[in-house]
């Protein structure tokens, strides 16, 4: 596994466990064991945790998009978190810091969907 996850108040958290997802073959390792997550889950709210990933091929980028876009068809609210200040510029620089719901760590991504605002 390259995945670890656990489920907590209604909301799926998924942390990556490699420091590098560099090569192609982890590539799509990850991205099924994530897809797989999300096809089973329940939960209306899901983390990409990235806190130990140091370094990540931009085809992951992709892959974040495609799995955004999958969570958006069924409705699911995506955050990411625990991405490094070297990968987030890349984020910046692509633009998808404004696609993509970025959030410093797990616990801040969590309490942003655990806010409830006035009418909620």
């Amino acid at each position: 596994m390259s995945i670890q996850s656990y489920a907590k108040d209604g909301i799926l958290t998924i942390q990556f466990i490699d420091p590098r997802i560099l090569d192609e073959a982890l590539l799509e390792k990850v991205t099924r064991e994530v897809m797989a997550e999300l096809d089973k889950s329940t939960e209306e709210k899901v983390i990409l945790d990235f806190t130990p990933v140091q370094f990540m091929s931009s085809s992951m980028l992709g892959k974040l998009v495609m799995i955004n876009k999958k969570c958006k068809e069924f409705k699911v609210k995506l955050k990411l978190s625990g991405i490094s200040p070297d990968i987030r510029e890349v984020f910046k620089i692509s633009r998808l810091d404004k696609v993509l719901d970025i959030e410093k760590d797990e616990p801040s991504a969590r309490k942003a969907f655990l806010k409830r605002g006035l009418f909620g």
